[in-house]
């Protein structure tokens, strides 16, 4: 067997702490890790090789369950998962995309051992670079955050019917609901709990505090977040429209 449902972003967006839930799950098979990115980095190895490094363990389950944000960001991903797979079932859990940026950032500083101290003057200046110079850090903090254009994406490969779209801010509100409608969209059994569900979610090696660091807290200013949501503000907008979402909140 090969994985007949894919969780494919948003990055920043609680992928991993998914991966863990239903790893808890007797009707789930979940691969090794998480983000294995196959379809995207390693898709010349070959299915077998897929399936022997990733899913050894498979015992059955309904459910074979990938998890990989770069899928939502690489159409031809998606090209491959349809060709080789059929009509799997994806989902998509998505966040304010002022929020993904930052915390995109936040995490390179993180990963590169450089947020000794985070400024918001750097900060501000790496965004600007980013909307105004840099492709490479528009494409790595900002385009994740077109949320409609990515899903129009899927929808070109996959019937809506086939796609769970959900939002972050609802995780937040209720995490046992929010796993529930996950569980239901897969048609397996609802009613299992896991210990998992209300763990706070953050950053690898974030030892339990409410953030990286003391200056993460101070979040954007407030003129940064205006530059920001005029960047997304139409993409939002066709969202609201694909999902029937009202994400006011977000602009």
């Amino acid at each position: 067997m090969l994985p007949n449902y894919f969780h494919i972003g948003a990055a920043k967006a609680a992928s991993t702490y998914l991966w863990r839930v239903f790893a808890e799950h007797p009707e789930i098979c979940v691969p090794t890790h998480d983000n294995c990115s196959f379809f995207v980095c390693a898709y010349h190895k070959g299915l077998e090789w897929y399936r022997q490094t990733y899913f050894p363990h498979y015992n059955g389950q309904a459910i074979m369950a990938e998890f990989s944000n770069p899928y939502m960001l690489f159409e031809p991903a998606l090209v491959r998962i349809k060709r080789d797979l059929g009509d799997v079932k994806l989902s998509l859990n998505l966040r304010n995309p002022i929020d993904l940026a930052y915390e995109q950032w936040v995490m390179q500083k993180h990963v590169q051992g450089e947020l000794g101290r985070v400024w918001e003057e750097e900060m501000h200046y790496t965004i600007e670079r980013a909307l105004e110079r840099s492709w490479q850090m528009f494409r790595s903090w900002i385009e994740p955050g077109f949320y409609a254009q990515h899903l129009r994406n899927v929808y070109r490969h996959f019937e809506p019917e086939r796609v769970l779209v959900m939002f972050y801010d609802d995780l937040c509100a209720d995490p046992d609901a929010f796993v529930k409608t996950f569980f239901e969209f897969l048609e397996v059994d609802a009613s299992v709990e896991s210990a998992l569900v209300d763990q706070r979610i953050g950053f690898p090696g974030d030892k339990g505090s409410d953030t990286v660091t003391g200056d993460i807290a101070r979040g954007l200013s407030e003129e940064l977040r205006a530059e920001l949501r005029l960047v997304f503000k139409d993409d939002i907008a066709e969202l609201e429209d694909m999902t029937g979402r009202d994400l006011s909140a977000w602009t």
